[in-house]
C-alpha cells in the first residue's frame, strides 16, 4: 500500500509538496469532525455532576458545533484545492509526457504493442489515475494516521479498550494481506482484458468496411463479443474474490467493536470508568474503526491504480530513439548510406550492406519489387528506426547523433497512405508550419493544386474534414498532404509512392503539385510507375535489400537487368486492353 503511495508521490514531481500538504488538511478536517463528540461530552459531564444545563452551556456547545462545521468546510476546501487540482495537473503533464515520448520511440514499439493497449494506457489508465489516485491516497494515508492516533487515544482513555482495539487491527491485517495478494493478480488480469476489449473494438470499427464487404459481421463481431465477455468475467472474478475477503476483514472490526461495546458497561459497573467514559466509549464503537475500514474497502481500487501505474510506466520506460542524441544544425543536405544493414525483427535482413550517395538538390528514385526495402530506405533517413549495421548520414552527420526534432525539421514526407486529422483543412495544412499565416497557407494550397476544391467547400479552409480526412477523396487528401509539405519548406523531400493509387486526372494535378514542392530540394522518391522517375538524376535499383543497379533512366533501360525488365513489363501493361 505504502509502495503505491510512494509511486504516486514520485509521479507528482513538483506537485508533491502540495499533495503532502493536502494530507495535513485532510487530517485536520477529520479532527474538526470530532466536534459533536466534544459537545456531547460537555453535556454528559454536566448531567453526570448534576449541574443544570444553562444558556452558557448551550452557547458553548453550539459554538463548538459551529466551529466544527466551519473547520470541516474550510479544510475540505483546502483538501480539494491542493489535492484534486494537483492530481489533474499531474496527469495532464503525464499525458503530454507520454505523448511526447511516443513521438520519439522507435517505430518498432508500435509493431510490438497493439493499438488497443496503447490507447488503453493513454485514456483509460491515465483517466483512472486522474479521477481516483489523489482521493484514494488521501483516504489511505489518513486511514493509517487516524488509526495510529485512535490507538494512542484509547490507551490513554482506557488501556483495556486499547488492547481490544489493537487486537482487532491485528486480526484484520491477516485478511488484509490476503486481499492484497489476491487483488494484485486479479487487477493485472482485469487491465489486460480491458486492453484486449479496446483493441478488438478498435479493429472492428476501423475495419468495418472490409467486414461488410466480405460478409464477416458475425465472425468478426464474435471476437468483439468474446473480448467483452472476457472483460466481464475478469471484473466479476475480482468482485467474487474481493467480497469474501473484505467481509472477513470487516467482521474482525465488528467483533472487536462489539467486545468494546460490552466491555465498557462491565468496567463502569465495576467502578473502573465513569458514566461519561461509558457513554463516550459506547458511542465511539460505532465509528472507531471507520477510517481503517474505508482503507480496506479501497484495496481493490489501489491495486487497479497500481496496475494502471505499471502500464503507464511501461510506456515511459521504452528507450527513446534519440536519448543520447543532440540538436544539430545542418549546413548541407546530401544523404549517404554506408554499408547499411537492417532488420525489423532481428532475424530477416531487409537491407544488406547497402551503400549509395545522394547529392544535395538532386532527385534520386528508388525502385524495385515489393519487399525489396524501398520504403525502409526512407524510414531510415527519417530515423523512424536505427540501422543495425553501417550508418545513414544527412549533411555528413550520422542521423543517430541528431535528435528526432533537429533531423525532422529538415525533412518533409509525403506518404502513399495520407493521414489527415479530424480538424479543419487550415489546421491540417498548418501542421507543416503551425506559425504560418492564412495567406501562406493559401499560397501553399495553390501550389499544391488544392485551393480550388477547398474554396468550393461550405466553410472553405475552416471546413472540418473528419477523422483521417474521410470526407475527402484520395486525390484531395494527397494534395492536402503536399500543401502541408510545401508549407514546411524543408530542404529534403521523401516521396513514398505518392501517385501509386491515384486516377490519371488527379495524377496530373499531383505531379504538378510535386514539381512545386521539390524545387531546389534534395528529393528521394519511391515509385512503381517508372515514367514518373524519367527525370531523376539517378535511379537506385534494389533487389532483396541490395543495390543491384545505379544510373539514369536512359542508362538503365539500355542495359540488361531488373530495371530494363520493369520497363518492358510497364510498356506491355500500358498496351493491355480487353478484346
Amino acid at each position: 500500500m505504502w509502495g503505491v503511495i510512494k509511486r504516486v508521490l514520485a509521479l507528482s514531481g513538483e506537485m508533491k509538496p502540495r499533495i503532502k500538504l493536502s494530507f495535513l488538511w485532510s487530517f485536520i478536517e477529520s479532527i474538526f469532525e470530532a466536534a459533536p463528540f466534544a459537545a456531547m461530552i460537555i453535556l454528559f459531564d454536566k448531567i453526570n455532576r448534576g449541574v443544570p444545563i444553562d444558556s452558557m452551556t448551550v452557547t458553548i456547545c453550539a459554538l463548538i458545533l459551529a466551529v466544527g462545521v466551519a473547520g470541516r468546510v474550510l479544510f475540505k476546501y483546502l483538501v480539494y484545492r491542493y489535492q484534486s487540482a494537483a492530481g489533474y495537473s499531474v496527469i495532464a503533464r503525464e499525458r503530454l509526457a507520454v505523448g511526447d515520448r511516443l513521438r520519439r520511440v522507435p517505430m518498432g514499439f508500435f509493431n510490438k504493442n497493439s493499438l488497443g493497449e496503447i490507447t488503453t494506457t493513454l485514456t483509460t489508465d491515465l483517466n483512472f489515475l486522474e479521477m481516483y489516485a489523489m482521493h484514494i491516497l488521501d483516504k489511505v494515508a489518513n486511514g493509517f494516521i487516524s488509526t495510529f492516533v485512535m490507538s494512542v487515544f484509547l490507551f490513554f482513555f482506557e488501556w483495556r479498550m486499547g488492547i481490544v482495539f489493537i487486537a482487532g487491527l491485528f486480526a484484520a491485517m491477516f485478511a488484509y494481506r490476503m486481499m492484497q495478494k489476491r487483488m494484485i493478480q486479479a487487477s493485472s488480469v482485469q487491465k489486460q482484458a480491458q486492453a484486449d476489449m479496446v483493441s478488438a473494438t478498435l479493429e472492428y470499427v476501423q475495419g468495418i468496411s472490409v467486414i461488410k464487404a466480405f460478409k464477416l459481421g458475425g465472425e468478426r463481431s464474435k471476437r468483439v463479443e468474446d473480448a467483452f465477455a472476457k472483460h466481464s468475467d475478469a471484473a466479476c472474478e475480482i468482485e467474487k474474490s474481493f467480497i469474501p475477503l473484505y467481509s472477513l476483514y470487516s467482521i474482525c472490526f465488528k467483533l472487536a467493536a462489539g467486545v468494546i461495546f460490552f466491555l465498557a458497561p462491565a468496567l463502569a459497573l465495576g467502578g473502573a470508568i465513569t458514566p461519561i467514559k461509558l457513554l463516550t466509549a459506547v458511542i465511539a464503537t460505532f465509528t472507531i474503526y471507520a477510517p481503517v475500514e474505508i482503507m480496506g474497502s479501497l484495496t481493490l481500487m489501489v491495486r487497479l491504480m497500481e496496475a494502471s501505474l505499471d502500464r503507464a510506466e511501461q510506456v515511459k520506460d521504452v528507450p527513446l530513439i534519440d536519448e543520447v542524441s543532440k540538436d544539430v544544425k545542418l549546413e548541407r543536405f546530401d544523404i549517404d548510406f554506408e554499408k547499411v544493414s537492417f532488420s525489423y525483427d532481428g532475424a530477416q535482413q531487409v537491407l544488406r550492406d547497402l551503400s549509395f550517395h545522394i547529392p544535395q538538390n538532386t532527385m534520386t528514385a528508388v525502385v524495385g519489387a515489393s519487399g525489396c526495402g524501398k520504403t525502409t530506405v526512407t524510414r531510415l533517413i527519417a530515423r523512424f528506426w536505427d540501422v543495425k549495421g553501417g550508418s545513414v548520414k544527412v549533411g555528413g552527420v550520422d542521423v543517430r547523433e541528431m535528435t528526432c526534432d533537429s533531423l525532422m525539421q529538415n525533412i518533409s514526407m509525403v506518404f502513399q497512405n495520407v493521414y489527415l486529422f479530424n480538424d479543419t483543412i487550415l489546421n491540417n495544412i498548418k501542421f507543416g508550419n503551425p506559425q504560418a499565416t492564412l495567406e501562406q497557407v493559401m499560397e501553399a494550397a495553390k501550389k499544391a493544386r488544392c485551393d480550388d476544391f477547398i474554396q468550393a467547400l461550405p466553410q472553405g479552409y475552416d471546413t472540418m474534414i473528419g477523422e483521417g480526412g474521410s470526407t475527402l477523396s484520395g486525390g484531395e487528401r494527397q494534395r492536402i498532404s503536399i500543401a502541408r509539405a510545401i508549407l514546411k519548406d524543408a530542404p529534403i523531400i521523401l516521396l513514398d509512392e505518392a501517385t501509386a493509387s491515384i486516377d490519371p486526372e488527379n495524377e496530373n494535378l499531383i505531379q504538378s503539385a510535386i514539381h512545386e514542392l521539390v524545387r531546389d530540394k534534395t528529393l528521394v522518391v519511391i515509385a512503381h510507375r517508372l515514367s514518373s522517375v524519367r527525370d531523376a538524376d539517378q535511379v537506385l535499383v534494389l533487389e532483396e535489400g541490395k543495390l543491384t543497379q545505379r544510373g539514369t533512366h536512359d542508362e538503365l533501360i539500355s542495359m540488361p537487368g531488373i530495371y530494363q525488365n520493369f520497363w518492358q513489363i510497364r510498356q506491355q501493361a500500358r498496351n493491355w486492353k480487353v478484346s
